[in-house]
């Protein structure tokens, strides 16, 4: 990499993480994906801690930014519909590598990780705002909702992420049938 700057050094560092994960980021393997070393890292950065915060930061905004961008307006017709269409939308190969990381994301916040936890509580709030435009328009209180929807979308991808594909299908479907 020639041009060493921040924005750069993370676009390469979270492409490697979406890659091979965050739970054994270490700095030489993060230095050698953003074709620089370990202590170039660290003179942009500071620290490891805060090399691994703004990384987290940045995967955050980068999986918000492709679930706007792979489902952009209309709004879907029904719950149901919504539902669907952003349960089809996770379960595919472009955000696969984006699932794994969110779940390292949400591994070190169950460890109590500050920067963790934070990233996961914006990536949620991010989702649900997400899902909110994703919602019939004419739905009343539509936050509660996709504060549910939400849950039950998590809920059925860590049923699929452990090869319960067909019960993910089955919750989803009771908890917002189609027709």
């Amino acid at each position: 990499m020639t041009n060493l700057n921040k924005p750069d050094l993370l676009i390469a560092m979270a492409a490697h993480v979406r890659g091979t994960g965050l739970a054994g980021a270490s700095l030489r393997p993060l230095a050698r994906a953003a074709g620089t070393s370990d202590r170039m890292l660290i003179y942009h950065f500071g620290s490891k801690g805060a090399l691994i915060a703004a990384l987290l930061e940045h995967l955050s905004a980068e999986m918000l930014s492709a679930m706007a961008a792979a489902l952009p307006r209309p709004r879907a017709p029904s719950e149901a519909a919504a539902l669907a269409e952003i349960v089809a939308l996770l379960r595919t190969p472009t955000f696969r590598p984006y699932l794994r990381v969110w779940l390292d994301i949400l591994s070190g916040a169950g460890w109590g990780d500050a920067d963790h936890i934070a990233a996961a509580r914006r990536i949620l709030v991010g989702q649900i705002d997400w899902i909110i435009t994703r919602l019939p328009e004419t739905l009343e209180q539509p936050k509660p909702r996709a504060k549910e929807m939400l849950g039950l979308i998590h809920g059925a991808l860590v049923l699929e992420v452990a090869g319960m594909t067909k019960a993910a299908d089955l919750m989803l479907a009771r908890a917002y049938p189609k027709g």
